[in-house]
């Protein structure tokens, strides 16, 4: 490819993303939910109320097959992606053609970069799951606050950023991993669909709000971008 048509191509190369879109898009989300008066609050309470029915939630905590397919499932699918890629590092020779050491190296730090961040960020955010509120008929509970409302001594810490969906929306690190637009729309796809099915499980059983969810997608965004600038993931060829 010659510089003037990469320089006219409407889609940039995918090991040197821009961050300035997932950045705005973190921004978004904590201003959109973090302060009163913006709408976030009722977008948060309105989507909840659709698996609230006044006594208990859509789906019972850890019931039966929802918790398999939604919750255990995806976990272990994604354990077993990483054991693969772990194995196309240790021995690219016998790993398929087209994903190669350093995709592979590219593809599991992600996975394990956004888990670990936003099991980290959750201890020092002070957000309560929807579990954890009064409002919801928890007893003893706790009121309702927001991201930079002032908490009280004791307000729990393990909510926001969502962390179950964090594993689904770390696969967005597939649309960085190759340079066909076709390949990076796949991944785009795959990451919203199993990020966004763990993530709607969460929220029918009341463990998190829409905004916590929303967090970790444009956190996973922001972090697969960054590593994939910092890493090159299709800088050499994919047998390497």
């Amino acid at each position: 490819m010659n510089s003037s048509t990469a320089v006219d191509s409407p889609i940039p190369p995918a090991d040197r993303p821009s961050l300035l879109r997932p950045l705005l898009a973190v921004a978004a989300v904590l201003i959109f939910f973090g302060f009163p008066g913006t709408g976030g609050e009722w977008l948060d309470l309105r989507v909840q109320a659709w698996f609230w029915d006044g006594r208990d939630w859509l789906i019972p905590k850890d019931a039966g097959w929802p918790h398999t397919l939604a919750y255990t499932g995806p976990k272990v699918l994604l354990y077993l992606f990483a054991l693969g890629l772990l194995w196309a590092i240790a021995l690219p020779s016998r790993a398929p053609v087209w994903l190669g050491r350093r995709r592979a190296a590219y593809l599991f730090l992600c996975l394990a970069v956004v888990s670990v961040a936003c099991t980290q960020l959750r201890e020092v955010t002070f957000m309560a799951t929807p579990r954890q509120l009064t409002m919801y008929g928890a007893n003893p509970g706790v009121p309702h606050l927001l991201l930079f409302d002032a908490k009280p001594p004791g307000y729990p810490s393990d909510a926001f950023p969502a962390g179950h969906a964090s594993g689904g929306f770390a696969l967005l690190a597939l649309a960085f991993a190759w340079t066909s637009a076709v390949a990076r729309r796949r991944g785009v796809c795959i990451a919203l669909l199993v990020g966004g099915w763990m993530g709607l499980y969460q929220l029918a059983r009341g463990e998190h709000f829409l905004s916590h969810t929303l967090a970790t997608a444009a956190l996973a965004w922001l972090l697969v971008a960054g590593l994939a600038r910092a890493c090159r993931p299709t800088g050499v060829s994919s047998t390497s």
